[in-house]
């Protein structure tokens, strides 16, 4: 969780380290990536312009709570904790945080 956003800290991660050459076998906006920006009507362009800019996690929740509704941002947060709640089970599995 960064700020309000469920998925804000693991994507940042992932686009930085695609946009530095480093994301090995990471999908920068995989399904789940790209179904969070949709929802939260931030497009996957704004974000890379973030990232490439240099925006730290503080200036990305910034942004997000000054261009992301209330409505969005639930809907954004629904989309990866409920409906793609196995996924991020498989995930903590994968990477052994379970």
């Amino acid at each position: 969780m960064l700020g309000h956003y469920a998925w804000l800290a693991r994507l940042a991660d992932k686009i930085r380290a695609e946009q530095a050459g480093t994301n090995g076998t990471y999908t920068g906006y995989c399904e789940i990536s790209k179904g969070f920006l949709e929802r939260a009507a931030v497009s996957q362009d704004a974000f890379d312009v973030l990232i490439a800019q240099g925006a730290d996690d503080e200036k990305l929740v910034t942004y997000f709570d000054r261009h992301v509704s209330a409505e969005c941002r639930e809907r954004a947060n629904a989309f990866v904790l409920e409906e793609h709640r196995s996924d991020l089970d498989s995930q903590d599995v994968e990477e052994g945080r379970l």
